[in-house]
């Protein structure tokens, strides 16, 4: 039986906590710089700058523990329930309880979630569960320092190379990455999740491949074999300085051309500021260990319900008439009180969607959805695997 890692179910949960302030602070309008104090609009950056890096954390998670994990096909229907759930009963709350408008479009997208990218990292995580053994499988028949020019390559070609003419003109996103809101930057960021798991622990996959082929293991100053005070300084090292160029850059062209630009060089989800510091924290939780029970049960308990925090707070109705400019007083307050009040605010929303998850999880087990999507995907597959003669979780 494989070990758990908890440290790395303590990072799910703290890169949701992340992406809650991404969206108190974005969608919930703290990010409104005031001419009488932009001090509180460059501290909050700090906090925003700092939880950028989230949602390529949980990208990676996904191949860090994909590579090891057994392909269950069942589990995207499993996930497609709990999608359509809160998109289907979110939208009917929205128009007859609250009443809220069926705008244009509502209905097809309350109904096909995925289809219609309602909740778009589900919609482009959809590409790669599928492909995912896949992918897997090329990660496990690759050297080390084939893995280790694997991670470089997709440093060097989908952030560093995409960064200027992504932020210097509309339309140059030549490798169509989308900012990062895309399967193949997903897609990108499974196989370095896969990689560095592959790297970083023995026991996965160095039975695919002989010994010889992967050298000498030097680990030894090695930068997948740190201590965890070097990959905690660069996460911060990284957020400070995507953090300074936004300031530095927005105010030289708002003097030169009277408006601020090009200020997410370093702030976007495919920057390689984020990219790097995403890396250091899946590095740095990676040699987390967990030894309190109570520590391991709670972890337990949260982890399972993390995703679903994100589905609540990006449910169309609740996103567009709840979320949207909620906190915008925040941006009036001093930098500290701001800071503090954002940090807070994430938390009681995050506490908030996770008491509503509880409700959506004890009512599934109730209704076996889990064997129900069993059930539905062997049916499905029973053509696809008459035609490809795959058998078993293929």
């Amino acid at each position: 039986m494989k070990e758990r890692r908890y440290g790395i179910d303590l990072l799910r949960i703290l890169s949701m906590y992340l992406i809650c302030i991404l969206h108190v602070a974005g969608q919930g309008g703290v990010m409104i710089r005031y001419t009488q104090s932009p001090g509180t609009y460059y501290a909050v950056w700090v906090l925003e700058t700092a939880a950028y890096c989230a949602v390529n954390v949980y990208g990676m998670i996904s191949g860090y523990v994909g590579v090891s994990a057994r392909h269950r096909p069942s589990r995207i229907v499993e996930l497609w329930f709990t999608v359509f759930w809160y998109s289907a009963l979110g939208t009917l709350i929205g128009v007859q309880i609250f009443h809220h408008p069926l705008e244009e479009g509502s209905l097809y997208q309350a109904l096909l979630p995925a289809s219609w990218k309602t909740y778009w990292y589900f919609s482009a995580y959809v590409g790669v569960f599928v492909l995912a053994p896949y992918l897997s499988k090329m990660v496990k028949a690759l050297t080390d320092a084939e893995r280790k020019a694997l991670i470089l390559s997709v440093f060097l070609l989908f952030t560093c190379l995409t960064m200027v003419p992504r932020v210097a003109v509309s339309g140059a996103d030549w490798l169509n990455l989308s900012a990062g809101y895309s399967f193949v930057w997903l897609a990108l960021l499974y196989l370095t999740g896969a990689s560095i798991r592959c790297l970083t622990d023995q026991t996965v996959c160095q039975g695919n491949i002989p010994a010889s082929a992967n050298g000498n293991r030097n680990e030894k100053g090695d930068f997948y074999h740190r201590g965890k005070l070097f990959y905690l300084l660069l996460y911060l090292g990284m957020t400070l300085i995507a953090w300074g160029s936004k300031i530095l850059i927005e105010n030289h062209t708002r003097a030169v051309y009277g408006k601020a630009l090009y200020g997410r060089l370093l702030s976007s989800y495919v920057a390689p500021t984020t990219f790097l510091a995403g890396l250091a924290l899946l590095l740095l939780f990676s040699k987390v260990r967990i030894q309190a029970e109570a520590v391991k049960a709670l972890i337990r308990f949260l982890s399972p319900l993390c995703f679903s925090v994100y589905l609540v707070q990006v449910q169309p109705y609740f996103w567009n008439y709840y979320l949207k400019g909620r906190y915008s007083a925040i941006a009036r307050l001093a930098p500290l009180p701001a800071m503090g009040k954002v940090l807070l605010t994430a938390l009681l929303l995050y506490l908030f969607c996770l008491a509503v998850d509880l409700l959506r999880a004890l009512l599934f087990r109730i209704l076996s959805v889990r064997k129900l999507a069993a059930w539905l995907t062997d049916i499905f597959l029973v053509p696809f695997r008459a035609m490809t003669g795959l058998k078993g979780d293929a």
